[in-house]
């Protein structure tokens, strides 16, 4: 490394870029959340022949939301 990439390296990059990351890996978790918590409160708020049109029962829904949140982590 020569003295001038010492100098034009920041001290503490390595730590801003650890700090970013994490920000970035909070908000796609919460997001995710978000998409549990709504496909829970939808499917929750649907009758039991409701969700038997359709074919769930009501011990489907956290595995349901689980995967909905799984698939939104994916496709962003």
């Amino acid at each position: 490394m020569t003295l001038q990439n010492i100098l034009t390296v920041h001290p503490f990059e390595g730590l801003h870029n650890t700090i970013q990351q994490f920000r970035a890996d909070h908000a796609e978790r919460r997001r995710a959340r978000a998409v549990y918590d709504r496909t829970w409160r939808e499917l929750s708020a649907m009758s039991d022949p409701e969700r038997a049109d359709i074919g769930i029962h009501s011990s489907d829904i956290p595995r349901i939301a689980s995967e909905a949140a799984t698939m939104s982590r994916k496709t962003s």
